[in-house]
């Protein structure tokens, strides 16, 4: 099947990205090879890598090639994380931002956390290719699911710039859980935002194959509808051929046309802007894959965005959330005190679907339009306390907003509502005590304040004088029990809600300073948070 004909079937794909991507649109990100060559130089700099690597390859003279190099580059980041991570106890290697209480106390590898401070930081080319960028992003809001080898947050960010928020799920987290489906990111190899979770070495690997055959389960139960497209691999890399042959294994028998009508490679080939498609049937795999080869991203990226379902993906997963929460958990409670659609109706407007009609849906009690919020939304809501959100939904969104470390006040939710009626899911209650494990109190906000910013005042007035908004707004919250309450929330629907809006729309640092600020006059006002049980099981 050609990627036209894919087009013409009209349904949002499943991609894989690799490293690729990475090197293609950021500044300096390292190939694996890089890293081992960087790291071991640091580590062992009277050594040579690649008379390490000679001496293994005789060890593992059966194996190809490409297995030889595989083995050679894992047993290389065992040697080096190995020698890192001690030379960092004897106080010979510094980690930005770790201390050797908090590696020994938590268990981490300093040298993953170094691994993660190197790939937290990027930054885009100064030549990168904008309209290609752009595309990339329609793109990336057109796969119903992404599965990435990368570590870095290109991907999420990537989505966030254009307002589309997939569910990230790290390592094996998620393979078990039934999701939607929709717009979700699996981060298969670890993250940047948790470094432990990062697999480099032999064991890390060793261990991702062992239930490498639940991410495979995981994709073949979403293949009926939809193809899947590798993006930013080599087809020599061991990441697409370890993946192509779970999936192989999986696959019910078909022809060749048929299983290559699933898979689609796109391989990059240096300044060739034709796009050229064949069938490959690789005996090794006994597997069939369409290959296309090309330097011409953006028309990849332009055709595949023509697919389009009535709804982006986020969209589905967002209202497919929100349905099924007001239709099963409210709607079983008699929450709904009336309906414009009832769950009775759902049948005939599926039917009704089915027949091509154009349906339009809402539904509602007597209070409520029942919508989910966006950042400026949800801020405008909760600091204007209009109350346009139920709580569950509103701590749905403060769940999934950004990562662990991303400050979002919902303190008075938790404190006003009966907890056990929200019937929160285990995935929101999670993520939730995560954001509450990292700012659990307004001192630990006060606390966080770096010393250039610890200035006494008595009034908003004397922090309006300083220059700079972005340390203003870091006094402010340094004197947070200092100041009026009234006056804080004058400042706050008056300057800092309209500024924090502009610094969205502009994509500023200044929205950082300002969430902080926001979360801690929240916690300042509704009190100190404490984590939530999950919800018990039914037997």
């Amino acid at each position: 099947m050609s990627l036209k004909n894919m087009i013409e079937n009209n349904h949002y794909p499943i991609v894989f990205i690799g490293s690729g991507i990475s090197k293609r649109y950021i500044q300096d990100s390292p190939a694996w090879i890089d890293l081992i060559e960087e790291y071991w130089e640091q580590e062992f700099p009277n050594e040579n890598l690649y008379t390490f690597f000679h001496n293994l390859d005789l060890k593992n003279g059966d194996a190809t090639k490409d297995q030889q190099d595989f083995i050679a580059n894992t047993k290389a980041m065992d040697r080096i994380e190995e020698h890192f991570n001690a030379l960092f106890y004897q106080e010979e290697r510094d980690v930005t931002g770790l201390t050797i209480k908090e590696a020994q106390q938590k268990r981490l590898s300093p040298f993953k956390y170094d691994l993660a401070n190197k790939f937290s930081d990027f930054r885009l080319k100064s030549d990168i290719d904008t309209s290609e960028y752009k595309l990339f992003k329609q793109f990336i809001n057109k796969s119903r699911m992404i599965i990435t080898t990368n570590y870095d947050e290109f991907i999420e960010k990537s989505l966030n710039s254009i307002n589309s928020k997939p569910n990230v799920y790290v390592g094996q987290n998620g393979l078990f859980d039934n999701n939607a489906g929709w717009s979700e990111l699996y981060k298969i190899h670890g993250s940047v935002t948790d470094p432990q979770t990062i697999v480099i070495n032999s064991n890390d690997y060793n261990k991702y194959d062992e239930n490498s055959i639940l991410l495979s389960a995981k994709i073949l139960s979403s293949m009926i509808d939809s193809p899947i497209i590798f993006l930013g691999y080599s087809l020599t890399d061991r990441n697409i051929r370890k993946l192509l042959n779970d999936f192989s294994q999986q696959l019910p028998a078909e022809d060749t046309r048929k299983s290559a009508n699933r898979i689609y490679v796109i391989q990059y080939e240096k300044n060739q802007m034709e796009t050229t498609e064949e069938l490959v049937s690789d005996p090794i795999l006994n597997f069939n894959y369409t290959l296309i080869n090309t330097d011409n991203y953006s028309k990849i990226y332009s055709d595949i965005s023509k697919i389009n379902e009535g709804a982006s993906p986020y969209e589905v997963r967002k209202y497919q959330d929100l349905i099924r929460k007001i239709i099963v958990d409210y709607g079983s409670r008699g929450s709904l005190e009336s309906v414009l659609v009832s769950p009775q109706d759902l049948s005939d407007i599926s039917n009704q679907i089915d027949q091509g009609k154009p349906i339009v849906v809402a539904m509602g009690d007597a209070k409520y339009f029942y919508v989910y919020p966006d950042l400026l939304s949800y801020i405008k809501d909760y600091f204007n306390e209009t109350n346009n959100y139920l709580p569950a939904v509103a701590l749905s969104f403060v769940a999934h907003d950004g990562n662990r470390l991303t400050k979002t006040p919902f303190s008075r939710y938790l404190k006003s509502v009966d907890q056990s009626s929200l019937k929160l899911k285990d995935n929101d209650v999670e993520k939730l005590n995560h954001k509450i494990q990292n700012c659990p109190s307004l001192d630990s906000i006060i606390n966080s304040i770096g010393n250039w910013a610890r200035i006494d005042i008595s009034s908003i007035e004397e922090a309006k004088n300083i220059t700079s908004r972005s340390k203003m707004f870091m006094v402010l919250t340094y004197n947070l029990k200092r100041l009026d309450k009234t006056d804080l929330h004058d400042f706050i629907l008056n300057s800092a809600i309209p500024l924090f809006e502009k610094s969205v729309k502009d994509q500023t640092n200044l929205r950082t300073d300002i969430r902080k600020f926001l979360l801690g006059y929240d916690l300042l006002v509704n009190g100190d948070l404490k984590e939530k049980k999950k919800p018990a099981q039914n037997p």
